[in-house]
């Protein structure tokens, strides 16, 4: 992770990443997990980066995360 604290936290739900802005740390991004309320029930997973240009990481094992825009350009790609 970056060291100067400029990482980025958000959450994958389902196929999208909802950023989340106000997270601090591991620990804020997980207590919004854990509180978030969805009417499915779709699976959340954190998720980080240390900047725009980099993709979206799980947190716990450091996977890449394809996001819905990911399998849009590799739609468009396909074409």
């Amino acid at each position: 992770m970056n060291p100067r604290g400029q990482t980025q936290w958000g959450l994958l739900i389902g196929q999208a990443v909802r950023p989340l802005p106000k997270a601090r740390n591991v620990t804020d991004a997980a207590l919004y997990a854990c509180n978030l309320k969805t009417t499915k029930r779709v699976k959340t997973a954190v998720v980080y980066r240390d900047s725009e240009a980099e993709t979206w990481r799980k947190w716990i094992d450091e996977t890449p995360v394809p996001t819905q825009l990911a399998f849009d350009l590799h739609d468009k790609e396909a074409r």
